[in-house]
């Protein structure tokens, strides 16, 4: 496949990228390879929310339900056709929570409250993954509240595993709920080559297991590697999907093997999202 070791090339200066989707024997693979990517942060910035958006059919767009653009970018992506779910804010360590989150000391009726006005502002959602929530994440009983509270709603859920010690998708699956986890984070290191990197390490996932589920962020730079290199994706024999298109088959992989450990390298640090200030 000369032609995308090229367009990468000119992409970055680097071709590891080039060479992973160079790997393909060249005859189609009786169960494709299917990765997901999410978009999380959406909502404080109009135009980066939009450029997520118009990234790829098969995005993810995780939208933060009280933030300036959040409820209009959600109609939008709706609209195209986009996979939307609720990228609801938890708490993380001693950082500040975004309006309309949840912490521990919550009652389970401030919970539900929570959740349903999430659901209430962004109706389009058919999921939910945790913004930060390193500290929420790992509190059973928030979490056993926030699941049965998300039953009500048929939705899914995908923990965006911001710490190891997360109980998020375990009670999920407890509570009957589809439910996943995050494999890779893209851009923690903002910065091209390191997000090829990331990129790479998806691909060689998603290739060894079948799929995997990687995150990301409306930031300037992955935005611009994601719009260079997804178009890439169907001559290398990778499908980009929804991320609720790899639930079943990720379900049954739970019953079989324990979830994944944690490498401290996959954790994403609680940052609050640079989108704080509402922007055109």
């Amino acid at each position: 496949m000369p032609g995308i070791a090229i367009a990468l090339m000119r992409l970055l200066p680097g071709v590891l990228l080039a060479v992973l989707l160079c790997t393909g024997t060249g005859t189609a693979l009786a169960t494709p390879v299917r990765i997901a990517i999410i978009i999380d942060d959406i909502g404080y910035h109009r135009s980066r929310g939009l450029e997520a958006i118009n990234l790829h059919p098969g995005i993810t767009c995780a939208v933060i339900p009280r933030t300036p653009h959040g409820p209009r970018l959600a109609r939008e992506a709706a609209r195209q056709g986009r996979e939307v779910i609720i990228h609801l804010p938890m708490a993380g360590n001693g950082l500040a929570l975004d309006p309309g989150g949840i912490h521990s000391d919550m009652t389970p009726e401030d919970i539900a409250a929570v959740v349903r006005e999430a659901f209430a502002l962004i109706p389009e959602a058919t999921g939910l993954n945790n913004h930060m929530g390193s500290v929420t994440t790992s509190d059973p009983e928030a979490m056993h509240w926030l699941m049965h509270e998300l039953a009500s709603h048929q939705a899914f859920f995908v923990d965006s595993r911001t710490s190891p010690a997360s109980v998020a998708e375990l009670t999920a699956l407890a509570h009957g709920l589809p439910a996943t986890g995050r494999d890779i984070f893209l851009d923690n290191e903002r910065d091209l080559m390191a997000i090829n990197d990331q990129f790479n390490a998806l691909l060689r996932l998603a290739r060894r297991r079948g799929s995997a589920i990687a995150i990301g962020h409306p930031y300037p730079e992955t935005l611009e590697y994601l719009r260079r290199a997804l178009p890439l994706l169907k001559e290398a024999g990778i499908e980009l999907v929804p991320v609720s298109m790899l639930l079943p088959e990720l379900q049954s992989e739970l019953q079989s093997e324990p979830l994944p450990e944690l490498q401290q390298s996959e954790l994403s640090p609680d940052l609050l999202p640079e989108q704080q200030q509402s922007a055109p």
